[in-house]
């Protein structure tokens, strides 16, 4: 009884929902775009884009006033905005930009998509909220549309490995806006952070030094982690991290040398844990946490949010955290912490020294092509030229700048948070690669390799159902990466 009648709601739901997409009626535009272009008229006939732009956070607002998701009355929503409108006067068409003030929402586009009705002609979001729809065919593929859009050009739109979430099939269906400032740099992790002042305080050595000379190690982590924790009378009143435990799992996991999947030729992949260098990872993670390091975490905070509010609040030296906390959209610490400073995970023993990587569960700018757009061309052709750098940011060594004077006390700070970025890998996240790291935190009795076996069979299905035809995509669309 009770399945028939959640059948019932869904269908009524949907039907529902249908009615609502199609109260604008879709047009369809036969826009002869070559004949347009021919001669650098470049006309498109009064063309109107229908942009739904959600700026998905992880713990911010969602529907704070923004421009193509740069927080309004800021330099690049400024730039954003100028650009729409040089657009929409050269090419004679229109941006019809809407937000999630506006209604502009992931779920009501899967289900008029379900319902064949039209919802926008381009939508950018939340690989979360997208990826599902990858297989089931709504998106347009970016290979299509490869007339107006390289899709080989990383510095546009993003390199192999932050695209990965969106291929599938021998198909890429997402680009981001990478020659954009900011947007990008809010969707991964997990980085290291130092409260410089009260580290000095503590006398601590300067980590940004320690980092530099190569020599931030598991022993340097470790000695930092003693040092930063303060204790008096039985109440600790600074700890020596506040750390969400999957990130900082997840960075330790990876930090003597990243075999959460190994590519063993031939189309097959495996889960790479029970690797002796892995396994040394995990122990020196449950050491840190659960061990005889245990003592510089405060256990009772362990929220993303409530660990960043630690930081920011100096009850911890260090902390982990995506990096949404530090600035952009949802940026706290960059508006409240004094001289931070932005570390990589430290090295284990079998990593080369000043070995740097990074993870994302999420790109938050995604751009994808309905496939009811009215117009996939002309869609195309516009994102295309939207999305060509900002003046005076053409370069990364311009954008570092810009950075590293409005976010960073140091050029170090700018060195490693732009080297993990370029280093950055999907993780397999929202498909639960990560519940190994989450549930071996509080796992007692049994031996690391025990541990690994137990989930070993679990992981292994996440990647021949999940990973590979990702990863061969990637073989296929970027031979020569």
């Amino acid at each position: 009884m009770k399945k028939t009648v959640k059948v019932i709601l869904l269908a009524a739901i949907l039907l529902i929902a249908s009615i609502a997409c199609a109260t604008e009626q879709q047009e369809t535009f036969d826009i002869d775009l070559e004949a347009g272009l021919q001669g650098g008229n470049e006309d498109l006939n009064g063309f109107s884009m229908r942009y739904a732009v959600t700026c998905a956070t992880l713990f911010g607002d969602s529907n704070a006033e923004n421009i193509l998701g740069f927080t309004s009355g800021t330099l690049f929503s400024d730039l954003a905005a100028k650009r729409k409108a040089e657009i929409e006067d050269k090419y004679n068409c229109k941006i019809d930009a809407f937000y999630q003030a506006d209604g502009a929402n992931e779920n009501e586009f899967t289900v008029c998509s379900m319902s064949g009705a039209f919802y926008c002609d381009v939508l950018q979001g939340s690989t979360h909220g997208l990826r599902s729809s990858v297989k089931i065919g709504f998106f347009q593929s970016i290979n299509a549309l490869d007339k107006y859009i390289d899709y080989r050009d990383s510095e546009k739109w993003g390199t192999p490995a932050m695209l990965e979430e969106m291929c599938w099939g021998g198909e890429l269906y997402g680009i981001l806006p990478a020659a954009w400032p900011e947007l990008n740099y809010s969707s991964f992790g997990y980085i290291f952070m130092a409260n410089m002042n009260l580290a000095s305080s503590l006398g601590i050595p300067d980590i940004r030094e320690t980092v530099e000379n190569k020599e931030w190690t598991w022993d340097k982590f470790e000695e930092t982690l003693t040092m930063g924790t303060v204790t008096e009378g039985g109440v600790t009143s600074v700890y020596g991290m506040s750390a969400h435990p999957p990130y900082l799992g997840e960075m330790i996991l990876r930090s003597n040398g990243d075999s959460i999947i190994i590519d063993n030729g031939n189309g097959e992949y495996s889960w790479g844990y029970a690797d002796p260098h892995a396994l040394a990872a995990l122990e020196e993670f449950r050491n840190i946490y659960n061990g005889d390091y245990a003592f510089a975490f405060d256990h009772d905070v362990t929220s993303p949010d409530a660990v960043a509010d630690a930081f920011i609040e100096g009850r911890a030296t260090m902390t982990v955290v995506d990096t949404e906390q530090l600035f952009g959209y949802n940026g706290r610490i960059s508006r409240y912490v004094e001289n931070y400073a932005v570390l990589p995970a430290p090295n284990g023993p079998d990593v080369a020294p000043g070995y740097t990587f990074a993870v994302h569960e999420s790109f938050r700018s995604m751009i994808v092509f309905s496939n009811y757009s009215k117009n996939f061309d002309a869609s195309a052709f516009i994102i295309n030229k939207l999305y060509e750098p900002f003046e005076g940011y053409e370069t990364k060594d311009q954008i570092k700048e810009f950075m590293t004077y409005n976010y960073f006390f140091d050029n170090r700070d700018a060195d490693v948070f732009f080297d993990m970025f370029r280093n950055t890998q999907y993780n397999y996240f929202i498909v639960g690669m990560r519940q190994f790291n989450e549930w071996i935190t509080d796992r007692k009795g049994k031996t690391i390799p025990e541990l690994v076996e137990i989930y070993h069979d679990f992981n292994q299905r996440l990647i021949d159902t999940e990973a590979v035809s990702p990863r061969e995509t990637i073989k296929t669309l970027w031979p020569e990466e």
